[in-house]
């Protein structure tokens, strides 16, 4: 007899459609039947070939899935799912070809695809799994409206679930890592008791505004880290004037100068290098002066003028000078010397003592081409014969 046949026909007696109920037969006995009638036609069923099944209509994999974990289908149906495409055979390989039952799919592990860092990172080798998240304490692998498959209530104790809203990527933003309208309720901030900054009871130091993940990526746990990409975050101005066109910002990114001191953002944590390290130029020593440091003409991270050459520059005479230099012609506009306004030239604006092209306009005539040829950078420009 197969197990269908004797579900119903021990249901058919229970209700007293069949034989007569034995009258010794006690009450514990009788529901005692009825579980194991209800257990064999559960079993009966499941246990049915897959092919089988599917026979009732033209079910695609994860249709047939929803009759069993509905939950499951529901909210990959509602939120899109994993991701676009992805059916659910894809991740849960068959482990008993053709029956359906416990355990008969495999359950993946997150890392199985992707790299798997946990949040927050163990403070050492022997440190409890409980003190770590894994990806489940945090995504509905299923789906979620939420962006990231972040689920809609986030564990953040043992005995406490909250609600968390995060539709976009902003760093301090309704709906994003942090929430200055309600501190304390953003993604980031559920969690965190006794960072710095943006805690869960909403107070903390001020910090940046931008988007979490620029300095706190997630395939590295959350953990601080800086990076070429970053380094604007903290270093604005320094950012901006890279940008301009140089040869530096040609052919070098900031990490190229700058070498790691220590992993640990704050002063201090990279190397900042003399030019003497990659330049052999001398530099200039007006007579009666000391050796002139390359930045007091320059601007390694760029300027607005051509050759790094700063925009104000401090004079020896003291004071700074504002400084338009955009061509090496020599005498004209934008260069060497200014012709139109006489004293306001890059090589003007320092010399007091020279017989030529003077700060005060004033100056023996001299040559009107390029001061290059006779006055070499890499000379410190004393004149060559």
């Amino acid at each position: 007899m197969c197990a269908r046949t004797f579900a119903r026909r021990a249901v058919r007696e229970l209700q007293g459609g069949g034989r007569q109920r034995n009258p010794k037969e006690s009450d514990e006995v009788t529901s005692l039947k009825l579980a194991l009638a209800l257990l064999a036609s559960a079993t009966g069923l499941l246990m049915q070939p897959i092919a089988a099944q599917a026979a009732d209509g033209d079910a695609g994999p994860s249709a047939l899935c929803a009759r069993c974990h509905d939950s499951q289908t529901t909210l990959t149906a509602a939120t899109g799912g994993h991701t676009a495409g992805l059916e659910c055979v894809d991740c849960h390989t068959d482990r008993r070809p053709g029956k359906f039952g416990r355990q008969h799919r495999a359950v993946p592990r997150c890392s199985t695809c992707h790299d798997e860092t946990r949040h927050p990172p163990a403070v050492n080798a022997g440190a409890p799994p409980q003190k770590q998240r894994n990806c489940l304490g945090c995504h509905e692998v299923h789906g979620s409206s939420n962006l990231h498959l972040v689920r809609r209530l986030l564990p953040v104790r043992a005995d406490k679930l909250v609600e968390v809203r995060f539709d976009n990527e902003a760093g301090a933003a309704s709906g994003g890592f942090t929430d200055p309208t309600a501190p304390g309720t953003g993604l980031c901030e559920v969690c965190h008791r006794h960072t710095d900054f943006y805690r869960a009871n909403g107070r903390g130091e001020p910090h940046f505004t931008d988007s979490c993940v620029l300095c706190h990526a997630h395939a590295g746990g959350f953990q601080p880290i800086v990076d070429d990409a970053n380094c604007g975050i903290c270093h604005t101005a320094e950012s901006e004037r890279f940008g301009h066109a140089s040869g530096h910002s040609a052919n070098l990114v900031c990490s190229g100068c700058h070498a790691e001191l220590t992993s640990v953002p704050g002063p201090g944590h990279r190397r900042i290098p003399a030019c003497s390290e990659c330049h052999t130029n001398q530099t200039h020593a007006p007579p009666g002066h000391p050796a002139q440091p390359c930045v007091q003409c320059h601007d390694p991270h760029g300027t607005t003028n051509t050759h790094l050459v700063l925009e104000q520059v401090s004079i020896t005479q003291g004071g700074q000078r504002p400084i338009s230099f955009d061509n090496i012609s020599g005498l004209a506009d934008g260069s060497f010397a200014s012709p139109s306004a006489p004293g306001t030239g890059i090589c003007e604006v320092c010399h007091t003592t020279a017989r030529f092209y003077r700060a005060d306009g004033s100056g023996e005539p001299h040559f009107p081409f390029s001061c290059l040829p006779c006055h070499l950078h890499t000379q410190g420009f004393e004149p060559q014969s």
